[in-house]
């Protein structure tokens, strides 16, 4: 039986994580839009076409982040961290929960944006990525 150690899990916990913040930066902007247009009441104003895109974007990195899950799933961890491991993979799945919703809550057909299901699913991944990163810090200052 091979020996679960910090050396193979820790390249998987860095991927991830550097992998998830590029993401997240590369859709920023899109979401700046549809926040800033929310605020604004000028939803309708993006058109169907503008909302398809930043809809389809938001996809493609929701899909980026099941990847993610999926690899820290797989991730064989060490068994003095076993706990903190699985508590890690049930937050980033919250995560990914929310930015599915809020990919979810835009009507590209409709040029709307389901208000409450954007701001519900913001405060899902602000949420879940405070408990991502508290894991991660308590899994990198394990002993090893």
């Amino acid at each position: 039986m091979r020996k679960n150690n910090m050396n193979s899990y820790l390249p998987v916990l860095s991927s991830v994580l550097q992998g998830t913040e590029d993401e997240a930066n590369d859709m920023n902007d899109d979401f700046e839009v549809i926040r800033q247009a929310l605020e604004d009441g000028a939803v309708a104003d993006l058109g169907s076409e503008k909302l398809a895109a930043i809809k389809a974007h938001f996809q493609k990195g929701t899909d980026g982040y099941t990847d993610k899950l999926n690899q820290l799933q797989q991730a064989s961890a060490p068994v003095r961290i076993l706990g903190k491991h699985k508590t890690l993979v049930a937050a980033f799945r919250n995560y990914t929960e929310g930015c599915q919703a809020m990919t979810d809550s835009i009507n590209a057909e409709a040029a709307t944006v389901d208000e409450a299901a954007f701001n519900a699913a913001e405060k899902t991944q602000e949420n879940a990525m405070e408990k991502v990163t508290s894991m991660m810090q308590r899994i990198m200052t394990s002993p090893m």
